[in-house]
């Protein structure tokens, strides 16, 4: 962000009225209220603050009450780095601190990651002063697999991009939408590569791939969705509820043979679990990938490269990776569409969010 704040661009000065030279200045928007959540409190600090920095504004960040240490930490390294006043930490919940930063007025913008109900919270509150809203809220990621793609290396990629940080991840390769001709072959791929997993205590060793969720009530939740796909019928193909042992952990699951619009295949479950369903042609896919609430992420997986821009540009999805998934890069954007808010982190595109543009326009006729 500190290169990028270096190398904006702009519409070009000039002379749009006949003896009116105009000039497009990029201001900062002044304080901006940070919330931040649990599944990643350091790195969706950094994304915050960044950009909110660079383009000249001072912060207030909420940290999770779950897990405030690391920016509580942050802000103690980096105290005799900046001013006193432009990086702020205020502890608390979201419904006490977050509100209040939210409807505050002398709060310029209200930027939040989180789950869609705490997004419409914010949005709600920054309604009465009008502030700007930056949201980057839940996900439900469509994994569309054509009969030509490469199934193996489609399901290496979902052992990393399905059940990373132990499924926490709004980007999450969580749903699988899988041409009917090669769905049983995919699921049989899919499924040896979940049942090699590594689950255990993160610190156990380098090995553990797979922890445990955040906290009893987030447990409670994902095994709670899994205990109901089962009362609909879904098949399991591997997992399928928590471990046996001490610990909030949850087997990496593939739900498989999921029908059209159930539950598990529609909400966004947050753990280590995948559902698997099936399609018969493209614009069936497209149809089913699209019909979800959220739009996050998606990807695609086939060989044919006409079929990848064509599929990708349908998709209504912020960002759509092709024989690919949860690759990032600070370079390019990621936010998304729909009920997955509006704003984007990362790139020249979160520096645009976090600044305004004025007009000057100077009268030089003679």
């Amino acid at each position: 962000m500190a290169g990028a704040v270096r190398a904006t661009t702009s519409m070009a000065a000039g002379d749009y009225a006949e003896n009116h030279l105009s000039v497009i200045l990029r201001e900062p928007l002044g304080v901006i209220g940070v919330v931040t959540p649990w599944n990643y409190p350091l790195l969706m600090a950094a994304w915050k603050i960044a950009p909110i920095l660079a383009a000249g504004n001072t912060l207030v960040i909420k940290p999770s009450e779950q897990t405030p240490l690391t920016t509580l930490k942050f802000a103690e390294l980096v105290a005799d780095l900046l001013p006193p006043g432009v990086l702020n930490v205020v502890n608390g919940y979201g419904a006490v601190v977050g509100a209040r930063l939210a409807e505050h007025p002398d709060v310029n913008m209200i930027a939040l990651t989180g789950s869609v109900a705490s997004g419409r919270a914010v949005a709600r509150a920054a309604a009465d002063s009008l502030k700007r809203v930056h949201l980057e809220l839940g996900g439900k990621a469509p994994v569309v697999i054509f009969p030509d793609a490469d199934l193996a290396a489609a399901a290496s990629s979902l052992r990393v991009a399905g059940f990373w940080n132990s499924g926490q991840e709004c980007g999450a390769a969580c749903r699988v939408l899988v041409h009917e001709s090669v769905a049983a072959r995919f699921v049989d791929q899919l499924v040896s590569e979940v049942r090699e997993l590594v689950v255990g205590e993160p610190l156990a060793g380098k090995d553990v791939e797979v922890g445990p969720m955040v906290s009893k009530a987030h447990f409670d939740r994902v095994t709670g969705y899994l205990e109901r796909a089962k009362k609909e019928g879904v098949r399991v193909a591997t997992g399928g509820g928590a471990l046996d042992g001490p610990g909030y952990f949850v087997a990496p699951t593939v739900l498989a043979d999921v029908p059209e619009g159930v539950e598990s295949a529609r909400e966004e479950i947050f753990g280590p679990v995948i559902t698997v369903e099936t399609f018969t042609d493209e614009d069936e896919a497209v149809r089913r990938a699209n019909d979800v609430p959220l739009g996050l992420s998606a990807s695609v997986w086939t060989e044919n490269a006409r079929r990848s821009h064509d599929i990708a540009a349908r998709l209504d999805f912020g960002t759509v990776w092709v024989n690919s998934h949860m690759v990032l890069a600070s370079e390019v954007p990621w936010g998304g569409f729909k009920g997955s808010g509006y704003g984007r982190d990362l790139s020249i595109y979160a520096l645009d969010d976090y600044a305004r543009t004025k007009h000057v326009m100077h009268n030089h006729g003679r």
